[in-house]
């Protein structure tokens, strides 16, 4: 007995119980903007802490622990930024997550409360108020941009739009920032979409259709895509960019039905999502996203291949596809 316990070490356990300290690690690396600081400066800890006006002691310190991190590299005393930090986390890059990162806070309160929501099964009462919900996405879609439209750049590569496929008319179904459909309408120059959301959303979606000077090619709908009507066999693609997670399996179930109507024969429903193995035992982060489905949706959850599958073949679609883009999310295309 006294061999075995010494051979299982808390290891695991530690580390979880610390991944709030990571967190918050991160969060004040972002907010101090420390990474711009290693990639502008010589690597030298006092030169960065002079540069960003820290004291010498508490900027080794984090610096170190962003080492252990994996974020920050440190050779001969020097530190340089490791490539996934270069590449998400400089202030000014494309695919820069700090926004996200820092808006995280807004929700991470929320956190707090599992224990009550496990035991009731029911969201944060504040959430589910719709005037609070479209304010929280009014703020949402800004801050995913990068993460969205990453991902979407990878499908286009892995559809070949543009190429393969041109001249798409493109619905975008709660479509927030429209990450996913300018990404199409880069690509295809003569793509025309159809964005889809509540009007309070769509004028976040503007400004990103200005900021890539797009306007010719988008066409703003103002409305709840619950019931607002799709026209009959219109569309040769039909995108959910991270809806489904919020609506749940009865609610996913029509919308697919109300997606595979709209589309032409031929036509594509793409669904971009955290996708859970068969088995609900992984990968990690869908399953912890499910949860923060419980503490913040009625009905949401993440989904399986399989049940996606299920239900795509049901509603008629023939031919399903999944393809990984950008890590985390997962795209299943289904063709009419």
């Amino acid at each position: 007995g006294k061999k075995k316990s010494l051979e299982i070490q808390p290891e695991l356990i530690q580390n979880i119980a610390w991944g709030h300290v990571r967190t918050q690690v991160l969060a004040t690396a972002v907010e101090l903007d420390l990474f711009s600081a290693v990639h502008n400066g010589n690597g030298a800890v006092e030169k960065i802490a002079r540069n960003l006006n820290l004291p010498l002691r508490s900027t080794r310190m984090i610096l170190d622990a962003l080492v252990g991190m994996g974020l920050v590299g440190k050779t001969r005393g020097l530190y340089k930024l490791e490539p996934e930090a270069r590449t998400f986390l400089l202030r000014g890059e494309p695919g820069y997550l700090g926004a996200f990162l820092q808006f995280d806070e807004f929700s991470r309160h929320g956190w707090s409360a599992l224990t009550h929501t496990v035991q009731s099964g029911k969201p944060l009462s504040e959430f589910v108020l719709p005037d609070y919900r479209k304010k929280f996405f009014q703020e949402l879609v800004k801050r995913i941009f990068p993460l969205s439209y990453a991902s979407s750049i990878a499908l286009c590569k892995k559809l070949g739009i543009g190429k393969k496929l041109k001249n798409q008319k493109i619905l975008d179904v709660g479509c927030g920032s429209a990450a996913w459909s300018i990404a199409f309408a880069l690509a295809d120059p003569q793509a025309q979409v159809t964005a889809v959301d509540f009007p309070e959303v769509l004028e976040i979606t503007q400004n990103f259709v200005q900021r890539f000077r797009l306007q010719k090619q988008f066409e703003l709908r103002g409305g709840d895509f619950h019931t607002l009507p799709f026209p009959a066999e219109s569309y040769d693609a039909v995108i959910l960019g991270h809806i489904c997670h919020g609506e749940g399996e009865a609610a996913t179930r029509k919308l697919l039905k109300k997606s595979y109507d709209a589309l032409k024969p031929g036509g594509k429903l793409l669904i971009a999502e955290f996708i859970a193995n068969d088995l609900r035992s992984g990968p990690e982060l869908p399953m912890l996203f499910a949860l923060n489905m419980l503490l913040f949706t009625e009905h949401g959850d993440v989904f399986t291949t399989k049940e996606m599958r299920r239900w795509l073949s049901f509603v008629g679609f023939k031919k399903i596809a999944s393809m990984a883009v950008q890590y985390p999310v997962t795209v299943i295309a289904a063709t009419k």
